[in-house]
């Protein structure tokens, strides 16, 4: 269990950062198990997985030398212009879009950008971002393994199960997270975001989830009517928790049940 003090503000490490991003099922709601779920998606700039944003905003403004790359499997020609307007509208920062340059998928892209960036850049911490739904955990561990004088966390959306459809759960090491506040107290523990960032987040979850009826499908949500997260795992020990955030693991443990 990580302890994350609500009352102690600790330094911020300042040191050069990438943060490497997936995009469906990590930051955009897709679906993309389901063939008609996904292609439904295609021109949705609108479904987005509330708080994320904010983190990534939050790391552009407390950590000085960032650069914030998104890694997408889809074809160039095909969602180029989709995921540059899903980015733009909902407020990440960009600094660049990797994607597949043909019409045919490459499976081992994903490895070879990150590959290029690592060598190329030698980050002092890299920060991963993906979902358990196709090749992140794979890959994310795989990049760790190859590159461990690079310190790396990387954060798993439990968007799916083993239980289900997920054939790439979330791997030792990884951080399992359902929402945007698990992610922020984790950021938090490790000193890479200040504490002033946490109520944001709690508050804008918290929001969402007063609104949410547990059939969202489009639209700003915390929890999309497929998602199925019965492998997670909550490893927070939060000192006095506010309410909200009780009521936002009394959620989470009632939907991931």
């Amino acid at each position: 269990m990580l302890l994350v003090s609500l009352l102690l503000i600790g330094s911020v490490s300042q040191a050069k950062t990438l943060v490497i991003s997936d995009i469906d099922d990590t930051i955009k709601v897709s679906n993309i198990l389901s063939k008609s779920r996904s292609a439904g998606s295609f021109f949705d700039d609108d479904s987005r997985f509330v708080g994320m944003a904010e983190i990534y905003q939050a790391l552009q403004n407390n950590i000085s030398d960032i650069e914030f790359h998104y890694v997408s499997l889809a074809p160039k020609a095909l969602m180029n212009e989709q995921h540059s307007d899903f980015l733009e509208e909902n407020g990440f920062p960009v600094t660049k879009l990797h994607m597949n340059s043909g019409i045919k998928q490459d499976p081992e892209l994903k490895q070879k950008v990150i590959r290029g960036l690592l060598k190329y850049e030698h980050p002092d911490l890299v920060i991963f971002f993906g979902d358990n739904g196709q090749f992140d955990t794979i890959v994310y561990d795989q990049m760790t393994k190859e590159f461990p004088d690079i310190p790396a966390v990387s954060y798993i959306r439990e968007a799916y199960s083993s239980l289900g459809e997920s054939k790439y759960p979330t791997l030792p090491g990884q951080i399992g997270f359902v929402t945007s506040v698990e992610v922020t107290l984790d950021l938090i523990s490790r000193q890479i975001l200040p504490l002033s960032t946490y109520k944001g987040i709690q508050d804008i979850v918290y929001d969402r989830l007063q609104k949410d009826d547990g059939s969202e499908n489009f639209g700003r949500m915390v929890f999309p009517k497929w998602q199925d997260c019965r492998d997670f795992r909550w490893q927070w020990q939060v000192k006095n928790p506010p309410q909200k955030l009780i009521t936002i693991m009394n959620a989470i443990e009632e939907r991931c049940q």
